[in-house]
């Protein structure tokens, strides 16, 4: 049996615990953090977040990913809270008599989400990054029945290939969160053809390789991804319309 002693600074400690983590079960990283910040704010987060049928787990289960026994809800609430800064905020609290503060913007957190996204659709809102939009748009005032309304559309949407990402979308009107389904080779290939090589918008002739699939009506203005509504520009023509 070999026994080690660890001496440093904590993110020394953490480093050497990750390089011994190679024998048996690994060690998750929240579970490597919660040895090398061990004291009185552990040991109460656990009762919170870390135990089979744990309270997060009861409150939160249909929102996050992972097991509280392996400690992902410990981690996924810290890294809500402290915006990604895990160990910073671990270190902070280290030696608190309690974590009560982290379990109150955990309730916080699922409260706003069940109270802005009133229908509960466990399968496409398991593993949103809630506490990163709870951080930005808690402050913000919704009208939930349209909410409600524009969310079951987009679940309907084929174009809309990542469902969990309509969550984000409503709030932030970004549309990378939904990975709107691009046009196929053959789309492209069709339509290449059809122009006869040419950018509808510069009018001149490039290869096809050099050419980019574009919705002649953009998707947010109800545009569909079919073989009508794309045309082929040239990567130039294309980034000047995406203002890339």
């Amino acid at each position: 049996l070999m026994v080690y002693f660890c001496s440093g600074t904590d993110s020394e400690r953490l480093e050497w615990f990750r390089t011994i983590n190679i024998a048996g079960e690994k060690l998750t990283e929240q579970e490597l953090r919660n040895a090398v910040y061990a004291g009185s704010w552990v040991t109460d987060v656990k009762r919170y977040f870390s135990k089979t049928g744990c309270a997060a787990y009861g409150l939160g289960s249909d929102y996050l990913n992972g097991s509280p026994i392996r400690q992902d809800y410990l981690e996924t609430a810290i890294k809500w809270i402290s915006e990604g800064h895990i160990e910073d905020y671990m270190a902070q609290h280290q030696h608190d008599q309690n974590a009560n503060a982290l379990w109150r913007y955990f309730q916080d957190v699922i409260t706003w989400v069940e109270g802005t996204f009133t229908k509960k659709r466990k399968k496409f809102m398991k593993g949103v990054d809630w506490g990163s939009l709870y951080n930005a748009c808690k402050d913000k005032q919704y009208d939930t029945k349209k909410i409600e309304k524009e969310t079951a559309k987009l679940i309907l949407d084929d174009d809309v290939t990542k469902k969990s990402g309509i969550y984000p979308y409503i709030l932030t009107r970004d549309e990378k969160h939904l990975s709107i389904r691009g046009f196929s080779d053959a789309m492209k290939q069709k339509c290449y053809e059809k122009q006869k090589g040419k950018c509808p918008v510069c009018k001149k002739k490039f290869d096809i390789e050099d050419t980019e699939a574009d919705h002649i009506t953009p998707w947010h203005a109800g545009g569909k991804t079919t073989e009508e509504n794309c045309q082929m520009l040239c990567k130039e023509c294309n980034r000047r319309k995406s203002g890339k």
